[in-house]
């Protein structure tokens, strides 16, 4: 039989030797072999895939009774597992979110806002497809295009024509702060009755202050402040805000009274 001292079985299967050891001291990947003078121990190579999935699974972070656990379970047990695992890594998410949360306002007003080239310009009156969502930050892109698709085939069911680029509506003026409620729309050419939570909305014309987000979603609230504090120095009243794809990037904006 061929064996792999511990150190080789560590190099193929990911895992570093001194958790090879605990694995084994936990019952979780026992070796084939212990030699009973030095105490060595050794893997077969049929041990390999085993090894693998232990360093895979070790690498979500899992309790190690769940581990053990997923290693024998069946696969609608191992979805179990896993769900319930994923309700506490998004529990500990929140609560760490939270915490940053808790940093930033204390941080506040000893940050400078960053530089926005604000723009004024026109929003034409339109109608729109509408349907309100409220998310967590974590979930709340793949929320908003599920939203965007439920509107999409709502118009084509109406045979609707739709005439521009989504966007949402985001009617509190703190941004990713606990769920977030976003109404996101689609226009589209013609006023029809909504159905069910999809409802057809008008929008008046407006002067929008807006510009061009450099980053990602995470920093939306800081172009948000920067874009507020602008128009607001300019002695306007900025409202609803806004988010809107367009070929250069996400235009954030407000709404102006």
């Amino acid at each position: 039989m061929t064996l792999l001292s511990i150190g080789q079985f560590a190099q193929l299967v990911g895992l570093s030797v001194s958790a090879l050891r605990f694995y084994a001291d936990s019952g979780v990947l026992l070796p084939a072999q212990v030699d009973q003078d030095s105490g060595y121990r050794y893997y077969t190579p049929a041990q390999i895939p085993l090894g693998q999935q232990v360093a895979a699974l070790r690498k979500l972070d899992l309790p190690l009774a769940e581990l053990n656990a997923l290693l024998s379970a069946t696969p609608p047990q191992v979805t179990s597992i896993l769900e319930r695992h994923e309700r506490r890594l998004l529990e500990q998410f929140e609560a760490r979110r939270q915490m940053l949360l808790d940093v930033g306002r204390v941080l506040e007003g000893q940050r400078k806002l960053p530089a926005v080239d604000a723009q004024y310009r026109p929003w034409a009156a339109q109608q729109t497809l509408s349907v309100t969502m409220s998310a967590e930050a974590e979930a709340f892109h793949a929320a908003y295009v599920h939203s965007v698709a439920q509107l999409r085939e709502h118009a084509q069911a109406a045979d609707l024509e739709v005439t521009g680029g989504d966007f949402g509506l985001y009617h509190a003026q703190e941004y990713f702060s606990g769920p977030l409620q976003t109404e996101v729309c689609l226009p589209v050419g013609r006023v029809v009755a909504g159905q069910g939570r999809i409802r057809c909305l008008q929008l008046p014309a407006v002067t929008v202050v807006c510009a061009l987000h450099p980053g990602t979603w995470h920093t939306f609230s800081a172009t948000f402040g920067a874009l507020y504090l602008a128009a607001s120095q300019a002695g306007h009243h900025p409202d609803t805000s806004y988010t809107l794809s367009t070929p250069n990037g996400i235009e954030l904006g407000f709404f102006l009274n």
